[in-house]
Formats: structure tokens, sequence, C-alpha cells
């Protein structure tokens, strides 16, 4: 089938042109780095246990939702694929069907408040630790319903490749961020004192802050409304349909992805809180690293989306291509820096007069030297997963996660603590496991079915 131009595909798919789009997003996964690395670095100056008890609470919080956080992100592979097909006024109803998807989302995180202090408790950490982790895990699940609403928002842009409003949301929630955590974490300005408590309501202020901005671009303005029907069409049970056939298994993907790595996290804490507080100082910095190559993963699915809309095949692997060299380069200088200068990282999260974190920052070091052995593996399973899933390739992606992350990850380390191995045991099971993960994921962009998919209903593209 021959392609058809579309309005969106503006560029060739260089590296110059792939930046216009990924830049933004790149800038964008940055802030919630930042986010992340700040709320780490405010709670372990705070004290220990609120540094030790965010990483794991705040992680299990975030795979709880990981479902209707992928679900609701796919709304933008439709976007992006009715941009490609030149039929703007299916963007709003694919938006909104995503809007759906996080309410619903929203209410079953609100249900996991009453039963997440049986959960902490069964881990058998510290009674100050399991309080903190109770209290900072309900909060967070009060507030998830703005968090994915936002993202569901958010798609109207992303998937269009108008990722300057993203970016400027993000920076927005970072200016709101930063001052509600380090007036709420150490009770400053007139605010209680709230320690981890104020972590977790400064993140929920900051989203509603972002949401709001989003609904007005979306239901505010007219050119919005007149081109893609953001208040028109609202309801749509076929589309709905459609986007939870394609949208869940994303959902499940991710959400046994992260399952997966929460389990690693939880053996390693239960090797005593300083292993956890630098597994949590590590993570944190890790996320400077990996959060980019989010952006640049990102742009791949969009073009890749796009490019299906467009019947434009030969566009979709040359974006992909550029994205790839991209993620190459700054992994390159991810693995420099955490290789030959980990002091630089690491040096803000030192506590002063504190000898017993001279051991920490120990093992701190050795575990960024993991992680620069396995960054490639990463960036290659952030770009082709994402190419193959903004074509609607979800399923396998979904089977190849079941098998990786829990047959050869999960599971492997479990047993490794049973039988009382050393917690470098399981960083070795990490990074073998990330490496051929990425080299899987990119054997199945190779394979090129992905050429011959799409999750728009046939009838849009003909």
């Amino acid at each position: 089938m021959k392609h058809r131009k579309s309005q969106f595909l503006s560029n060739d798919g260089s590296i110059i042109e792939i930046l216009k789009i990924a830049l933004p997003l790149i800038l964008s996964s940055s802030c919630h780095a930042v986010n992340m690395f700040t709320d780490r670095l405010m709670l372990t100056r705070y004290s220990q246990a609120s540094a030790a008890a965010a990483l794991t609470s705040g992680l299990t919080n975030f795979t709880i939702q990981c479902f209707f956080i992928g679900a609701v992100g796919y709304a933008g592979t439709f976007v992006a694929q009715y941009s490609g097909a030149n039929k703007p006024l299916r963007v709003g109803s694919a938006v909104w069907q995503g809007i759906f998807l996080a309410l619903l989302g929203g209410l079953f995180m609100i249900g996991s408040y009453f039963w997440s202090p049986y959960l902490f408790r069964a881990l058998g950490h510290s009674e100050e630790v399991t309080h903190q982790e109770i209290v900072y895990f309900q909060i967070l699940s009060i507030g998830a319903v703005f968090i994915l609403v936002m993202q569901a928002l958010s798609c109207f842009w992303s998937g269009r490749g108008k990722t300057t409003m993203v970016l400027a949301v993000s920076i927005l929630v970072t200016c709101l961020n930063l001052p509600f955590n380090y007036m709420l974490i150490y009770g400053k300005f007139g605010c209680p004192e709230l320690g981890i408590a104020g972590a977790a309501w400064g993140t929920i202020l900051a989203a509603i802050g972002g949401m709001l901005i989003y609904a007005i671009g979306f239901f505010g303005l007219k050119s919005a409304r007149r081109h893609f029907g953001t208040c028109s069409h609202i309801w749509d049970w076929s589309l709905f349909k459609r986007m939870v056939r394609f949208g869940s298994p994303n959902g499940v993907q991710l959400l046994l992805d992260l399952s997966a790595f929460n389990v690693f996290i939880i053996v390693l804490s239960l090797y005593g809180v300083t292993v956890q507080e630098a597994c949590s100082i590590v993570f944190g910095i890790n996320n400077l690293a990996f959060c980019p190559i989010l952006g640049i993963g990102m742009t791949a699915s969009i073009l890749v989306g796009q490019s299906v809309g467009a019947h434009d095949i030969p566009h979709a692997k040359r974006s992909v291509r550029s994205a790839r060299h991209l993620m190459f380069i700054y992994m390159s200088i991810m693995i420099l820096l955490f290789s030959v200068f980990p002091q630089i990282v690491l040096e803000p999260f030192t506590r002063v007069n504190d000898p017993a974190q001279q051991e920490v920052m120990r093992i701190a070091r050795i575990m960024l030297l993991f992680i620069a052995a396995y960054l490639f593996g990463d960036g290659l399973a952030l770009i082709y997963s994402n190419a193959v899933r903004g074509a609607g390739d979800t399923r396998y992606m979904m089977w190849l996660t079941i098998v990786m992350a829990w047959g050869a990850f999960a599971i492997p380390c479990i047993i490794l603590r049973i039988f009382d191995f050393s917690f470098w045991a399981l960083w070795y099971c990490l990074s073998a496991y990330v490496l051929i993960f990425g080299l899987l994921c990119y054997r199945r962009y190779r394979g090129g079915k992905w050429t011959t998919m799409q999750v728009i209903e046939p009838e849009v593209i003909e």
C-alpha cells in the first residue's frame, strides 16, 4: 500500500529533525528525574528512615498504578496514528477514552489505601520505616487520579508531536514540586513539618497544577474544540474497547516490568537499612540517566505511530535509527560519568558528620558500576520496545516481559536470597536481564512484523 503524505510528518527522520520532537520530551523526562532526585535528596537529609521508606513505598505505589499508566498512556499512540492518517476529529475522542481509563485507575488506587498497611507490615522492615512506608503510599494513592488524568490529557499534545507544551507543563510541575516539598518536609514558611508525608503531598499538589494547565488547553481553546473535537464525541464505546484491547497489554507489560524490579528492591531491602539507603540513592541518580532516554523512546513511538497512520514505513525506520544514535551518544556520557567520576553524583547525598554513611557511599559507588554496565541494554529496550508498540505490537512485549522480567529476573532474585547469596549476586542478575531484554527487543524490531500493524480502525486509513 502506498503511503500518503501526512501534515504531521514534516521531517525526514534525521537526528536534527528528531531532536525537534525529542528534545522537549528529553527535558520533560529530566524534569521528572529532577523531581525524584530532589525528593530523595531532601528525604535523605531529613532522616535515613525516610529515605529508605520512600524508595520501597514509592516504587510499590508506582508499580500498582502501572497497568493504568500503560493503558492511559497508550492513548498517545491512537492520537499519533489518527494524526498520521489525517483524521484530526478522532484525536479528541481518543484522549477522552484515555481520561475515562484514568478515572477508573484513580478509583482503583483509592481502594489500595485500605489494604496497603497489611502489605508493608508483611515486609518485615523496622517499625519506623514501615510506618513511613504506609503513610507515603496512602497519600500517593489518594492523589493518583490527578497524575493519571494529567497523563491522559498530555497525550493530546505528545501524540501529535507538539512536545513543547509537554515540556512547559513539566517545568511548571517541577517548579511547584520543589518548593512544596521543601516547605512540607521541613516545615518552612509557616507550614507544618510533615517529613515523608510532606513529600507525598508536594507531589500531588504539583500534579494538580499540571493537570489544570492541560485541561485549560484541551477544553478551553476554540481551535482545539473546532479542529480536534475535544468537547464533542466524548464517549465512543468502540474506540474505548479498541484502546483497552491494545492498551491493556501495554499496561500489563509495564506492570510486570516494574513489579519485577520492585521485587528486586524489596529483596535487597532484606539485606539491611544500609543496603536499602544505598539503593535509594543510586536509583535516584539512575533516573538522571534513564528518564531522558524515556523522552527519546517516546519520540520513536510517536513517529512510528504517525508513520503507520500515513503508511510511510521508511520514515518510521529512519526515525528509529536516528533515535538509536541519540541514545548511544547520551548513554556513553552517562557510562563515563558513573564509572569514572561517581563522586560528582554522589556528593549531594553525603550527610556531614555522619561516619555511618561511609559504608553506604562505598556500596553506592559499586552499584553505579553495575548500572554503567547495563545502560546500553536499557537504551536498546526503550528505543525498540517503544517503536514496535507505536505500531500496535503490544501483545508480544507483554509476553516477552512475562518470560524475562519474572522468569529470568524476579524469581531468580528470590531464589538467590533464599539460598543466602550476597546481594551483589542480585546485581549480576539485574545486569544480565537488562542486556538480554534489550537485545530481544531489537530482534523483534528487526523481524518487521510491526510494519503490518495498526491500532486505529481499518476504514480510517484506507
